[in-house]
């Protein structure tokens, strides 16, 4: 399967004129754009293949096929370096190409139109670039897969879908952290949290988020990258039972 980027003139030329397109946003099919160019290609072939892949859209609510997209996608792009995976014109190439309906489907369009700041939110980075890999479509997916794929386990998926019943909220901590882009460190926590909770604790929405804030303390004192994964698990499931137990 071909992978195609925007150019970086036409990306910056469709979130230039968002407000313009956004009758055509909610189109069916992005026929629109190869108009809106007047006909010459705005993609440009990406370097590397993968391996054919669908994304998912069988699900009632959309967001409920999150975590099964994350295996499809990650599956299929885990290839890609982590230059290509922070690039702006790849996750835009192939939210208004091959992608659109998938798109279309997340985001309910049909039901919904959406309006300038869902576009630029979905379809483009529209914040910084670390904030923005977990609030564009694709990227989001792409990334969560990254930071919570091990291959060590024998369902190596299985912290991805610990994530599954508060996807929205713990991702948007994850990637708010300051290791967010370390996969030894969010393997750690959730590893942890797993553990824990399989011991009948009840992990909470406060007491993850409170779990974040510990290692990124802890990160203020010491060089976290230097720890084995089994040592920092061990630290935070100590720093959680004695939140648990205040």
């Amino acid at each position: 399967m071909k992978l195609h980027f925007l150019k970086e003139e036409a990306l910056e030329t469709l979130k230039g004129n968002i407000k313009t397109n956004l009758r055509n946003y909610s189109s069916p099919t992005n026929d629109w754009i190869m108009d809106f160019f007047k006909g010459e290609n705005p993609f440009i072939e990406y370097k590397k293949e993968v391996s054919d892949f669908k994304l998912k859209m069988s699900y009632e609510k959309p967001e409920e096929g999150d975590v099964e997209n994350i295996k499809i996608i990650y599956s299929a792009m885990s290839n890609l370096t982590e230059t290509d995976a922070t690039d702006e014109r790849l996750w835009s190439g192939l939210e208004h190409g091959a992608f659109w309906d998938f798109l279309r489907y997340r985001w309910s369009v049909s039901k919904k139109p959406p309006e300038e700041k869902d576009i630029y939110n979905h379809f483009f980075f529209s914040q910084s670039k670390k904030r923005s890999l977990i609030t564009n479509t694709l990227s989001k997916l792409w990334w969560i897969g990254k930071l919570t794929y091990d291959e060590k386990r024998r369902n190596p998926f299985e912290l991805t879908e610990y994530l599954k019943h508060d996807l929205a909220s713990r991702s948007r901590v994850l990637f708010s952290s300051n290791y967010s882009n370390n996969p030894v460190i969010v393997r750690a926590l959730l590893s942890s949290l797993i553990k824990l909770q399989n011991q009948g604790l009840n992990i909470s929405r406060e007491i993850f988020t409170e779990a974040t804030k510990y290692l990124n303390v802890l990160g203020g004192t010491y060089i976290l990258d230097y720890f084995e994964e089994e040592e920092l698990s061990e630290k935070i499931s100590n720093r959680v039972k004695t939140l648990l137990s205040a």
